[in-house]
């Protein structure tokens, strides 16, 4: 995998998503990576039904990220 052309998931931290994307779906942990939950990581209902500090908190426990 090139990484050098990757970002990191802001969920998972992994380098899965291309730097000029936006709303693709992480293929380790399911984030959809949304601009406005990245930058306000407590707000839910975008992109994704979590906010990104539930999804987090759910990768890291082991369970679905949705």
């Amino acid at each position: 995998m090139d990484f050098k052309n990757k970002k990191l998931c802001a969920c998972c931290g992994k380098p899965t998503l291309e730097k000029d994307s936006l709303f693709e779906i992480c293929e380790v942990c399911g984030w959809q990576d949304d601009a406005v939950q990245n930058d306000d990581p407590g707000y839910a209902g975008g992109a994704n039904e979590m906010s990104l500090n539930e999804a987090r908190e759910a990768y890291r426990k082991g369970k679905k990220v949705v």
